[in-house]
């Protein structure tokens, strides 16, 4: 992989996302297929992988006071702006609020989920006054697969996975030190593109502290008091736990304010870039180290998610965009990159088991302790301590110890992954 197919690969991983990415890439596919057939809806289908359901269903929508994949669909197939991809709710008015909660009423949207699917998968289709049309997203929240009206095919990709991408194909044969050398080489002028996410990120963070903010839990706010005695201390790792918890229930909540995702997640791209924003500012590092640290953070995260999967049972948050937001500090530590590969084995040795149950407000605790994780795993590294490749599912590398996160994540909470939908699903019936 050389500097140009990297950086491509940055700008197509590196997006804004307003709201969960579950909830809007299930819009996504329905004002896409709404948009072709026009006309007033009679009935709309969703199928989605578990995944995709365990993300969406409990998670807010910005401007909009209910939650669920069902109101998602309904949301987008009204609003019928495919091109605002995965920003598309930010035209949500009151009338189509309204009309969107008598579409649910009617009974007139049905989503199922299809276990078979194991990548990320959802298919919209929208029965109207003018015909039929439908619309598949795979592998990425935004990558329309197929789309069809009345019958007719209009466009269809080959069927490609993730990873039979080439430059995905690149990346995953890539070691820490060779990623850390290509982003070394970028000036500030390709990389600059990286301070979208710093500025919009942070704009979250703080909008969750502020006092005009009442959604979510109190979390962020709960800690933030904790800082001013000797529980939490006005600490590094403090701040940083409460800028992500603070920014994770916000968005969690669905507040109005949009995320600069990573890899597809906007939760993944909160801590990717958070954590390494108030580490700089710790360390007083110029704008290019900054913006070279985010981008080893993104690409590390990418990284990680060809191996764990991009939707899976275990926390992406905390197995992924924490672990890679850790090595981007010993990077700003001016540590070697050998000591960047120490934090990710020690990441991965603290944080492998932290399940994700699901997109929520909840989400804002296990955000905040994964980044608090990655400060401590950082300057352990930085120390040169590092958990032996004879300890659990550890290897000599970090490549092999992701590789070994990604057996366990891909295949060995396959089970896991089932007992958590079904409880969840549980919670559904019992509620209707």
């Amino acid at each position: 992989m050389n500097k140009i197919e990297l950086l491509e690969l940055l700008h197509q991983e590196v997006v804004p996302a307003l709201g969960c990415t579950e909830p809007v890439a299930v819009a996504l596919s329905t004002a896409t297929a709404a948009e072709l057939v026009g006309g007033a809806i009679e009935k709309i289908e969703i199928i989605v992988n578990p995944s995709i359901y365990k993300n969406g269903m409990a998670v807010g929508i910005p401007g909009f006071k209910h939650v669920g994949l069902n109101y998602a669909a309904a949301l987008g197939a009204l609003l019928s702006n495919p091109k605002d991809k995965l920003q598309l709710f930010n035209k949500i008015t009151d009338e189509i609020s309204k009309k969107t909660i008598e579409l649910i009423e009617k009974k007139l949207v049905i989503v199922t989920i299809d276990r078979s699917k194991e990548v990320l998968y959802i298919e919209a289709i929208i029965k109207t006054t003018e015909g039929t049309a439908r619309c598949i997203i795979k592998n990425s929240h935004d990558n329309i697969f197929l789309i069809e009206k009345n019958g007719v095919l209009l466009s269809e990709q080959k069927e490609l996975t993730i990873l039979d991408n080439q430059l995905y194909k690149r990346l995953s044969d890539l070691k820490i030190e060779e990623i850390v050398r290509i982003i070394d080489s970028c000036t500030e002028e390709e990389l600059l593109f990286m301070y979208d996410g710093v500025l919009m990120n942070t704009a979250l963070a703080d909008f969750g502290l502020s006092e005009q903010n009442k959604d979510g839990l109190g979390i962020a706010h709960s800690l933030k008091k904790l800082t001013k005695n000797d529980v939490l201390g006005d600490t590094l790792f403090s701040r940083i736990m409460v800028k992500v918890a603070s920014a994770s229930e916000s968005r969690m909540s669905g507040c109005p304010y949009s995320a600069m995702s990573s890899a597809g997640s906007g939760n993944h791209g909160l801590t990717t870039i958070i954590p390494v924003v108030e580490f700089a500012k710790y360390m007083e590092s110029e704008k290019i180290k900054l913006l070279r640290a985010l981008a080893i953070a993104h690409t590390l995260n990418v990284y990680i998610k060809q191996f764990s999967g991009k939707l899976s049972a275990t926390c992406g948050c905390g197995v992924a965009a924490a672990t890679s937001a850790s090595s981007a500090m010993v990077y700003l530590m001016n540590g070697s990159t050998n000591q960047m590969g120490k934090t990710i084995i020690n990441m991965i040795a603290n944080l492998t088991g932290m399940i994700c149950d699901g997109g929520k407000i909840g989400c804002a605790l296990k955000l905040a302790t994964a980044s608090n994780a990655a400060v401590m795993s950082a300057y352990l590294a930085y120390s040169d301590i590092v958990i032996p490749s004879s300890n659990g599912i550890c290897a000599s590398t970090p490549e092999d110890t992701v590789k070994n996160l990604g057996r366990v994540s891909k295949l060995g909470m396959q089970t896991t992954d089932k007992v958590i939908l079904d409880i969840m699903l549980e919670k559904v019936m019992n509620n209707n």
